[in-house]
Order: structure tokens, then sequence, then C-alpha cells
């Protein structure tokens, strides 16, 4: 039985460009989160203190009460204060599973699945390396690959060399992996719509598993007009933030599956929510998923419970800094992640090293970066 207990304090933890939210309680019970607004971790930090006063003093237990009396309480939410109300929420459930003695996706219906299919993304600098990392994946089991074909200087040449580039470098990755293996293609929002399509009908042949973000996310009807036009499946909408947005998402018919990110669309409470409406619709839900281990270990909570989730997103954790922030990173046997038995999210962060690895902002970390353009201009990412 759940004990009678007040939210005592509520902090951040700002490691590289990650951000953490601890959530304490009177009886000594604490839930982590996390934000994945990584472009200015300090914000997320003021917004989270300013959020305090709504949060101190309330029923720990009642994370969707709590979204709704901040939600209406403030009615301006944009990407950072949802983020910031995102890592609460997770850290709410925590508590609760915590609390309880279950895991999260116990709280959320139970399981529907056995263990999580991983996507694992693949990038390089050049074609050579990039399939070379993709061999490197099927060999260690997984059954569905990312690719970035957008390498090097790509961004200096004519669009139809762009094209012919891009679409040979996902002809040369599916004859490294075979047809064994899912293929999909991450465009990260480098081409323009009419270059999406004729990029997509390059690649008919190759059966891609879907294709991401073919185009900038800020306007619904032109997303809505690429996927109409294009002949592979497509997966959008990483960047938004609440059920509204993804609505208008889900009604495009023609947008095979749509990527919330629990860090940023309202964490579990939303999340669950956003899943259904998708499966109103008959579309799977990927998430967005690259920042630290915590969030994958959100993800894979809410795969276990939730029918039309697909596969999930995956970044190697053996690495630094993934393995460093957490106590024991996510399980992966044969290209799948396993369901955790253990309470709340099942997933702990090392104190002693976030405490000693401060704040470095984003940055061109990742490959993110704005590429110049041939006359000079920016090339959007």
């Amino acid at each position: 039985m759940l004990q009678p207990t007040r939210i005592e304090s509520i902090r951040t933890h700002i490691c590289g460009h990650w951000i953490f939210v601890t959530v304490t309680t009177e009886s000594g019970l604490t839930g982590i989160g996390e934000s994945t607004y990584f472009l200015h971790p300090p914000a997320i930090a003021a917004i989270v203190e300013d959020l305090q006063e709504t949060y101190l003093g309330q029923d720990p237990y009642r994370p969707e009460f709590l979204y709704q009396r901040v939600l209406k309480k403030h009615c301006m939410i944009d990407a950072a204060s949802a983020s910031a109300m995102a890592a609460i929420d997770q850290a709410l459930w925590d508590i609760k599973g915590k609390a309880l003695e279950v895991p999260v996706w116990q709280l959320l219906g139970g399981r529907v699945r056995d263990r999580v299919r991983a996507i694992v993304l693949v990038q390089a600098p050049t074609e050579e390396e990039l399939l070379a990392k993709a061999i490197a994946a099927k060999e260690d089991g997984f059954t569905a690959i990312k690719i970035k074909p957008f390498i090097g200087d790509w961004s200096l040449h004519s669009s139809a060399r762009i094209l012919q580039r891009t679409s040979e470098t996902v002809k040369a990755a599916r004859d490294a992996i075979g047809w064994d293996v899912d293929l999909a293609v991450e465009v990260h929002r480098n081409l323009a719509p009419d270059q999406a399509i004729q990029f997509a009908e390059l690649v008919r042949d190759q059966r891609l598993y879907f294709i991401e973000d073919p185009v900038q996310p800020f306007s619904v009807s032109v997303n809505k007009f690429v996927s109409e036009g294009m002949p592979s499946p497509v997966a959008l909408a990483e960047r938004n933030i609440n059920i509204w947005e993804f609505r208008e998402y889900s009604d495009c018919s023609h947008v095979s599956i749509l990527r919330p990110d629990v860090g940023l669309a309202g964490g579990f409470t939303q999340m669950k929510k956003i899943a259904a409406i998708a499966e109103s619709r008959h579309q799977r839900i990927l998430p967005h998923n690259f920042t630290s281990p915590l969030v994958t270990a959100c993800h894979v909570q809410l795969a276990a419970c939730t029918q039309n989730w697909d596969v999930q997103g995956y970044v190697r954790e053996t690495d630094s800094p993934w393995c460093d922030v957490v106590k024991d990173i996510n399980r992966v046997s044969d290209g799948f992640i396993e369901i955790p038995e253990t309470p709340g999210i099942g997933m702990e962060l090392d104190f002693e090293y976030i405490d000693n690895h401060g704040y470095v902002p984003f940055g061109s970390k990742f490959g993110h970066v704005a590429f110049p353009a041939v006359d000079g201009g920016i090339k959007q990412q």
C-alpha cells in the first residue's frame, strides 16, 4: 500500500549536455528523470527551479494530476518547459514504482512483450567506415540498423549529385548487410520536400524499414505532402511536445511511425496517450532516443506495456559517457533490450561521476552542425 508522503525537493544535475532531475519525498524515496532539451540544459535547471512551488508539498503518486496542474496553471508550454515537466513526470513514476516495489511497466498495464527489439544507429565520416559499422552491428546480432547516408562534404554538391551519392550509399549498406536485417535511413531534415520525394524513389527497391525526418518538422502540411509522395514508410515528429501536436501528425494517414521522446513529450503520463492516438490509426511508435541510458530505460518501460511500440532506437551504451553516468547500462542481447523487473524505471544514476563532470555546451557534438552550402549559406541539418 502507498504510504502518505509529500514531495520535499526537486534538484537538477547537469553533466555534459545532459540534464537529470531528482525528486525526493518526505519519506526518503528518490525518483530520477531526464530532460532531453540537450541544446540548453541550463534553461531546464532554471525552469525546474521556477516550477518547484507547484510541485513541493504535493502528493508524488499523482503524476497525471500534477502534469495537468502545471499545464493549466501556466498555459504556455514550449519545448523547454515541456521537457522540464517530462523529466519530473519520469521521476514521479519512478517513485511510485519503487514505493509499490514494481516496475513502471506494471503500473501502466503490464507487459505485452518479453523483450524490446533495438535498432542501432550507425553513422561515420566515410562510406567505408559506415559500411564497416553496419556489418559489425549485424554481426553483433542487431536485426535492425539505421544509417545516416549524408557523408563528408555532401552539402557542397549539386542536388543531383546529393541524391545520387546518398542513394548509392543506401544501396551499398543494403548490399553489405543483406535482406535479413531491416534497414532505415535518417535523413535528419537535410532535404527539401521535392528532393525528399526524389530520394525515396531512388531507394524504393531497397525496401527501407522507414525514412526518418526527410524535411524540417515545423509545417504539418508540408510533412503531410512529403509523406504522401514517398513510397517508403515515413517516421516523423521527434521534436513535438504534446498530444495535440502528435494528433495532427497522426491525422496524416501516410505517416507510418511517430517518434515521441519521453524526455520532451510529457514523460510516461503523456507518452501512453500519444501511443494510444497512434494505435487508433494503425501507426507505430519508435521513440526518439539518443541521450543517456536513463531515457532508453524509460522507453523500455513504455515498450514493455505498449502494443504498437515498434523497434527501440539505441546508441551503444558501452562507450563513454553513456556507461559513466549510470551504475549499470541497459542490457542488450542479440539485438534485443531486456525488460527489467527492478522497481520503478530500473536505472540508477552515478552521481559521483555526474557531480564531477559539469556542463559542456552541446556545440557540434555527434555531427550536429549546420552544414555550409556551396553559396556560403547554410544547409539545415
